[in-house]
């Protein structure tokens, strides 16, 4: 395997369009300081989708949630977080509630929780852009509420203005959401499993708004998403989460056409496939394995059928096999063959 250092290692040049760099970011909870998020170095430059995939519990939630500063009082975060030259770790509550929304924004899987269901979809907006704008009028401010859901396509905007949550449906809660993320221009927006809980027809419109304020607005989105056929629509790049570390990092046609991580082909073989007949899909034997009782060595280990003796000692480091692609696999290349 080649040593190609991967995105923003120690030996990564800074690139300067990058509007967000993670570099060895770690949150450890409790007292014993368990890491929940292990060891991460991404980046992403403006206009660009990072994907990151990876099943239930492997740490994307809390990643995004460390990124935005929102880990409970328990939960401690090391490393760096550079946003356009500022570092968000260790940024007091204040400087931070500065930050957020205006700079960096964040849409959830379930607007449905993240909108409060005794306050309308107006004053929620108007309240989200007054935490940066005390100087406006009510009536200005109304105004671009109106002309932000007007922008993600919200239907009689005017009049959703004054209603509240429940009176809407998911897709309708869902553009309220973007529009409250968006209303502020964020540099960097945060989308955790934006279209779970929407029907097939409802995500492809929510998809396509978000492309479409993208090209627009030319800000960078990080996507967060167990669909890895929602990541292959909308991602630039793709970084693959284990146990809390990035086992694969690559551009999304190099991820999708060569993956080298077993978990990874793991992942890619249990999604049904509509250019070839498959008798049986795919399946990874086990579970994610618990913050308490992380395995030595790759974490992966236990589940993969490349394992052997080294594996289990020795922790892979994401390195190139070329240079828009990264792996933590010491059985990497892994032969087509062998998938």
């Amino acid at each position: 395997m080649n040593t190609i250092a991967p995105p923003h290692s120690e030996t990564a040049v800074i690139d300067l369009s990058e509007v967000i760099a993670i570099k060895n970011l770690r949150t450890t909870i409790g007292r014993a300081n368990v890491p929940i998020v292990d060891g991460i170095n991404l980046s992403i430059k403006r206009g660009k989708t990072l994907g990151i995939v990876g099943e239930s519990g492997c740490g994307k939630s809390m990643l995004s949630l460390s990124v935005m500063g929102l880990v409970p009082p328990i939960c401690r975060i090391e490393g760096s977080i550079n946003l356009t030259g500022q570092d968000l770790v260790g940024l007091s509550d204040g400087q931070m509630r500065r930050i957020r929304g205006k700079r960096i924004a964040m849409i959830f899987q379930e607007p449905m929780t993240s909108l409060n269901p005794v306050l309308t979809v107006g004053f929620q907006i108007v309240e989200a852009m007054r935490a940066h704008d005390s100087y406006s009028t009510a009536k200005s401010l109304r105004e671009r509420a109106i002309r932000a859901l007007e922008q993600v396509r919200m239907p009689a905007a005017e009049r959703r203005f004054d209603e509240y949550p429940h009176q809407l449906s998911g897709g309708m809660r869902q553009r309220a959401a973007i529009a409250m993320a968006l209303c502020c221009k964020p540099e960097v927006l945060i989308a955790d499993e934006p279209t779970t809980a929407l029907d097939v027809t409802v995500q492809a419109e929510i998809l396509d708004l978000l492309r479409d304020l993208q090209a627009e607005t030319q800000m960078a989105i990080i996507l967060i998403s167990h669909d890895l056929g929602v990541v292959a629509q909308m991602a630039d790049e793709v970084a693959v989460m284990y146990a809390g570390r990035i086992v694969e990092h690559a551009s999304c046609t190099s991820l999708f056409e060569d993956p080298q991580h077993p978990y990874t082909i793991g992942l890619l073989g249990s999604i049904p496939r509509m250019d070839i007949e498959e008798k049986e899909l795919l399946s990874i034997d086990g579970n994610v394995p618990l913050l308490t009782s992380m395995p030595n060595g790759c974490r992966f280990h236990p589940r993969c059928v490349f394992s052997d003796i080294k594996c289990a000692r020795e922790r892979p480091v994401l390195q190139g096999i070329n240079e828009n692609h990264f792996v933590a696999c010491i059985h990497s290349p892994i032969e087509e063959t062998s998938k």
